[in-house]
């Protein structure tokens, strides 16, 4: 066997350019990071998360990756139209999720903390509708792991189900267990012939602003690989993805794709998990636990959207230079970490009260963080830079006009259906908070297949046109020039859409000149509280900078030093 990976097939590389034309096309930038610690030739389980934008995901990811890999896919999705089409093309493994296939049971159950381990049913049919190892749900997302059937009206589970009243009566469904036993098959071919596996360990989207806890597949797939071709011990690596997005259900939004440090597997681990039982448990929890950390090396996970949005105000405000994107993320990541090991301090407490106000401030007077500084303008200043501002608006207005009064029947179209499926994603899952993870796939999948209709639509009219107009010309000449206008089109829209960006940009700097103008001493008020805020902010960083910058180097007495390696961390503003 050879020690070297085999070069992507043709059909692989020409869907990866067609993907990173797609995110191109949707997002206004992209930018990978530690794509250089990405084995070029190892064996690679690709571990990625969050889950947050559904099949734009998997887009986002083949796009960047350095390496061809085969995706497990769900078996729902491997079987639609399209996507499933897609996968079936790229060879993805579909898999049959649990959560895809739960059923409600007949009858109703009971549940008594006082007999713990025994779930009574009324009118049930447990004999014939649950096995052994199959999980029950109720309430509020109660899970009992089935350890046997006693009767139609009566079972054994494994484990005690906590804060359950007795007297309660519960309709319940039924999540059959599925043997994947094939697919890890399958994951260990790939493997032993050096090739690349790539899974989201979530297992299934979502628009929660923490990961959810993670699956156990990727590390049985792992072990169970090395235990069945030993030489794989010192090859097989598991690599940790961060999707980092900005806004990721809006169109030219940005995102970073931030590759990990790669987790090689331990001989212990492998030989517990050939032991089975309790050591093979121990062996898939610990390699979870270390797949685990090393997500929170990519990615940026926030208890709750609240306090992420804080978080990330406190990022802003923290006395920095300019950041690229990449830096952007991880600091983020290092904010979280740190807001989090100390969110019971009374002063970071005070500051969180803080701002909160200063967010509720700019949300009422309709400008961003980053926009006042702008208002340190004088108002004659103010005034001339708003009529230069809105004179370029005016002129790029004039020229997307046409573009967007003839896209509106596609803009209703992706908006109308992608929201249709927001609601049915939303309906079918117990772990969204409003369906966003899909919105953007399905304004893509809505795109792609109505533009070209509308474009042709339009090259239809032409060419009625020109035969009621232009008889003289041949009918050959007439469906070249309809064919024409139908393929100018997108060219024309992309122009458009670039010189957009920089309308949206004017646009948005537009309302703090007005503010500039009409109320000078609300900017100066602003300049101040948000000049305080960050001092006050920087300081503290700066006094925890043990836990908000744990990878800086230490020297002597072990107190972090700033080093100049970490160009976004300093203590003050740079001399001019």
């Amino acid at each position: 066997m050879s020690d070297y990976a085999p070069p992507p097939p043709l059909v692989y590389t020409a869907f990866q350019f067609g993907f990173r034309v797609i995110s191109h096309l949707f997002f206004r930038e992209i930018q990978t990071t530690g794509a250089h610690l990405v084995p070029a030739s190892d064996p690679c389980i690709f571990i990625v998360g969050p889950h947050a934008n559904q099949f734009i995901d998997g887009v986002t990811l083949f796009s960047r990756n350095p390496r061809h890999s085969y995706a497990l896919m769900a078996s729902v999705s491997y079987e639609r139209p399209l996507i499933g089409h897609v996968g079936k093309i790229l060879s993805a493994i579909p898999v049959v999720r649990p959560q895809d296939i739960v059923h409600k049971g007949t009858g109703t159950i009971r549940y008594d903390p006082d007999e713990p381990f025994i779930i009574h049913g009324e009118n049930t049919r447990f004999t014939q509708e649950l096995h052994s190892r199959d999980f029950i749900i109720f309430g509020r997302n109660c899970k009992g792991h089935v350890a046997r059937v006693i009767s139609d009206t009566s079972l054994e589970i494994t484990h005690a189900i906590p804060n359950i009243s007795s007297s309660t009566v519960y309709d319940f469904k039924i999540s059959p267990h599925v043997d994947q036993t094939p697919v890890y098959e399958e994951v260990h071919t790939y493997l032993k012939h050096h090739e690349c596996i790539t899974i989201f360990p979530e297992g299934g989207s979502h628009d929660r602003p923490e990961m959810l806890p993670l699956k156990a597949g990727f590390a049985v797939m792992a072990l169970g690989a090395v235990a069945e071709h030993p030489e794989l011990i010192s090859k097989l690596k598991i690599v940790p993805v961060g999707l980092n997005y900005f806004h990721p259900d809006r169109f030219r939004s940005r995102a970073v794709v931030s590759f990990g440090q790669p987790i090689a597997i331990e001989p212990e681990l492998v030989e517990m998990f050939k032991r089975g039982g309790k050591d093979k448990r121990d062996a898939i929890t610990r390699l979870l636990d270390e797949g685990d950390d090393a997500f929170k090396t990519v990615t940026t996970n926030a208890p709750d959207y609240d306090t992420l949005l804080v978080i990330q105000a406190a990022r802003r405000l923290y006395n920095t230079r300019k950041l690229t994107l990449q830096q952007v993320v991880e600091l983020n990541r290092n904010f979280v970490s740190g807001w989090t090991q100390l969110k019971d301090d009374e002063r970071l407490m005070g500051l969180t009260r803080k701002v909160k106000l200063y967010n509720d401030t700019l949300k009422f007077l309709g400008i961003r963080d980053h926009q006042v500084d702008k208002l340190n303008i004088t108002p004659v200043r103010a005034s001339l830079l708003l009529m230069r501002r809105l004179l370029k608006l005016i002129v790029l207005a004039g020229l997307g006009a046409p573009a967007l009064l003839s896209n509106l029947p596609l803009i209703w179209a992706t908006n109308v259906i992608s929201k249709k499926k927001q609601r049915e994603a939303l309906a079918g899952s117990m772990v969204k908070i409003a369906g966003k993870d899909v919105l953007a796939t399905w304004k893509i999948i809505v795109a792609g297949i109505a533009a070209p209709m509308l474009y042709g639509f339009y090259a239809a009219i032409y060419f009625g046109y020109l035969i009621k107009r232009r008889p003289e010309l041949s009918v050959q000449t007439k469906m070249m020039r309809a064919c024409m206008v139908w393929a100018v089109q997108p060219i024309l829209h992309y122009i458009l859409m670039r010189l957009g960006d920089s309308g949206i940009d004017i646009y948005k700097s537009i309302k703090p000149l007005f503010l500039a103008v009409r109320n000078p001493e609300v900017g100066q008020i602003l300049r101040v509280m948000r000049n305080d805020l960050s001092k006050d902010i920087t300081s503290f960083v700066h006094e925890h900078q043990d836990i908000f910058f744990p990878e800086v180097k230490k020297e002597g007495d072990d107190k972090p030093v700033l080093t100049k390696k970490r160009s976004f961390i300093h203590r003050g503003k740079r001399k001019r």
